[in-house]
């Protein structure tokens, strides 16, 4: 973005501009949704240092999901939250009012509110560092398949405006915490599920009813497997890095030879592509759906073998997550 837009209507209108003759690759995509959201966050900012002042205290706005992991589609919804140093009812109350501005004016360029309620506007999402830390402890004491599902949301977090330190510190001491409880299988139980869409003969299993029949689910069946196994190898490995593509690189060829890890980085670029090319992209939902139909024979046996791969990397994790929780217990 060439000139800095200065109310959110001119973001929205450069958004759809941009997005209306895209023709950009996943990572130019990327960096197009990290400029609009610095954009938007920055008047947010403004705008609440306007009415009450400068931040009390050092803090943190973070994104999460595929924002987080630089693995945003055409559309995205919002997943974000702030972490703040001084725990006081006057700086909370302050930062959820910076949350609440940041989600409106998301919302006012195109990202829409999260139906989960994963955003900075949300007290839930709005913490005190000591907070931050108590609350990952609770997460990973308790271990039920939603406090698994917080927790891994967290662990795709990335700094965008404020103290990087705060989210690094943060990750490594929930990863250690992983650690002590041997918590890596539990965690698998809650993502490891993998969509099947490669029948017996071999053939793309499609939607065979609904809005997007004869499309290939490419989230549930491709796009899941290889962000949960790059996120299992990521705390297993202490990484910091968040998308699915440095993760998988991150890893040391004692756990992940460097010729497989090339092989799946690679595989996942493909299918960022795909999702990008062949989606449909006419709202959030659509662009998970692959229109199988507009691709190539050579296409589809290039799918197919992304897919199975991803299984294999799945299935490979699985068992290097069970060893080390064992060898953890002895």
């Amino acid at each position: 973005m060439e000139t800095e837009n200065q109310d959110y209507s001119k973001i929205w209108a450069y958004r759809k501009q941009q997005f209306n003759s895209i023709t950009l690759s996943p990572d130019e995509l990327n960096l197009l949704h990290d400029e609009i959201i610095r954009q938007t966050i920055t008047i947010a900012f403004n705008k609440t240092t306007q009415i009450f002042g400068s931040p009390p205290s050092p803090f943190c706005f973070f994104v999460m999901g595929s924002a987080g992991r630089k693995e945003q589609g055409i559309w995205s919804d919002q997943d974000h939250g702030i972490i703040f140093e001084h725990n006081h009812p006057e700086v909370r109350n302050y930062f959820l009012s910076l949350g609440k501005e940041i989600s409106e004016g998301l919302m006012q360029v195109g990202y829409s509110l999260c139906e989960g309620k994963v955003m900075a506007s949300n007290p839930f999402w709005c913490r005190s560092y000591n907070q931050w830390m108590q609350q990952l402890n609770d997460w990973i004491d308790d271990a039920s398949w939603e406090s698994i599902r917080y927790l891994l949301t967290f662990m795709d977090s990335r700094a965008f405006l404020g103290e990087e330190r705060f989210i690094r510190q943060l990750k490594q001491y929930s990863y250690q915490l992983i650690d002590e409880k041997h918590l890596l299988t539990r965690i698998l139980d809650n993502t490891m599920h993998i969509k099947k869409t490669i029948g017996v003969f071999g053939q793309l299993l499609l939607e065979t009813h609904g809005p997007y029949s004869g499309c290939l689910n490419i989230k549930e069946s491709a796009i899941y497997p290889y962000v949960n196994a790059g996120r299992i190898l990521a705390i297993n490995e202490k990484l910091n890095a968040t998308t699915t593509i440095d993760r998988l690189k991150g890893v040391p060829d004692s756990v992940l030879p460097k010729q497989n890890r090339e092989k799946y980085a690679n595989q996942f670029a493909k299918l960022q592509t795909y999702r990008l090319v062949y989606g449909i992209h006419t709202d959030y939902e659509s662009g998970h759906y692959l229109a199988v139909n507009k691709l190539s024979k050579v296409e589809k046996k290039n799918v197919k073998d992304i897919i199975k791969d991803g299984i294999q990397l799945t299935e490979y994790v699985k068992m290097l997550a069970a060893k080390g929780d064992q060898n953890g217990n002895e």
